[in-house]
């Protein structure tokens, strides 16, 4: 009886494919258990990764970690899907001609080295100018991104036309692993572009607000469009125009205090307490007790009354009146550095 011989699996297809998500190569090389467990070990610390530095309960150091060992299966990954492929390959087959999945993988890493691997240096070395070149621009003009990494993928795709050894794959898909690399690629540069317009970093610069945050703390700060400050609120914001005078701040300068008053309440503070709608502010939160008297006035339509909790020592609504909504940024929602100091902020 004949028995029918596998067809071979290309090891740099195999490693193109773990880059593209760490385990499908594995899976392409027919090892499913290994694969899968791959796949579902890198999503699962990528995830709480990313979940442990962003979410308020999570901790950053151990976010951090996380996704130090997903990077480290991404990477063995990619090793272990090439040689895993490379060990059930013939003697012959290991010998043939340079390999045109080397090549895409190598434009990969950055245009123009897969095709100076085929010995095409005119064409390698436009393609590193351009790559290189888009790739420094979009520091500066970050729409340009999807040109920069499209770069990646034609150079990948070109590399793979003009190699002498192109296996039996398809145009279409070798058209259909370089637009998903392209994709992840994407996914991953925007990344810090989506971050950055969701959540602000910023480092408390006085003790205005001790004991809840200290000087040198970094926080994280959400900032949702449709955010409506509520009381006890820890807020980030740039300073009205009355403070901006009184205090002789930039207009660009950074406050965070905490939301005393919303729009109608009646705010005074006397005898050392706060009294919101003529009844005491009860405050979970360890603050010191004013030794100032202020009001009793009605916070006005669209603004707030804030204070810090160090209230002695802040220059915050007593001082210069009330806080307008279009100045506030968002709720400051965790400390996530130094380590000692990760929690989230009520």
């Amino acid at each position: 009886m004949r028995v029918r011989r596998s067809t071979p699996k290309n090891p740099w297809l195999a490693a193109n494919l773990s880059m593209l998500l760490p385990g499908l190569g594995q899976i392409y090389v027919n090892q499913w258990t290994k694969g899968l467990l791959i796949v579902f070990a890198f999503i699962g610390f990528l995830w709480h990764g990313i979940w442990s530095i962003l979410a308020a309960e999570g901790n950053t150091v151990r976010g951090l970690w996380l996704l130090v060992i997903a990077i480290a299966i991404y990477v063995v990954s990619l090793w272990d899907a090439y040689h895993t492929a490379q060990q059930r390959l013939s003697t012959r087959e290991k010998t043939k001609c340079k390999d045109a999945w080397y090549s895409v993988f190598l434009s990969q890493v950055l245009p123009g080295l897969g095709h100076l691997y085929l010995d095409k240096v005119v064409l390698g070395g436009l393609f590193l100018i351009a790559g290189i070149g888009l790739g420094l621009f979009t520091n500066y003009q970050p729409m340009l991104m999807p040109l920069a990494y499209s770069m990646w993928a034609i150079a990948g795709y070109h590399a793979y036309r003009i190699s002498p050894r192109k296996n039996t794959h398809s145009s279409k898909f070798v058209v259909g692993i370089v637009t998903l690399l392209l994709i992840t690629r994407l996914a991953i540069g925007y990344a810090p572009i989506w971050f950055d317009s969701a959540i602000l970093q910023c480092i408390v610069p006085s003790e205005s607000m001790l004991p809840t945050l200290q000087v040198d703390d970094r926080i994280f700060v959400s900032k949702k469009r449709a955010y409506r400050p509520q009381t006890g609120d820890i807020v980030v914001f740039y300073p009205s125009k009355s403070a901006v005078k009184i205090l002789q701040a930039s207009p660009n300068t950074l406050f965070v205090k905490r939301v005393i008053g919303l729009p109608g309440d009646e705010v005074e503070v006397k005898q050392g307490r706060i009294f919101i709608n003529q009844q005491p502010l009860k405050e979970s939160y360890e603050t010191t007790l004013p030794a100032y008297r202020w009001g009793a006035k009605i916070v006005p339509d669209g603004e707030y009354f804030v204070l810090g909790d160090n209230r002695n020592e802040s220059a915050d609504s007593h001082v210069w009146g009330f806080l307008p909504r279009e100045k506030i940024i968002g709720k400051a929602y965790k400390i996530y550095w130094p380590p000692n100091r990760v929690q989230a902020l009520l």
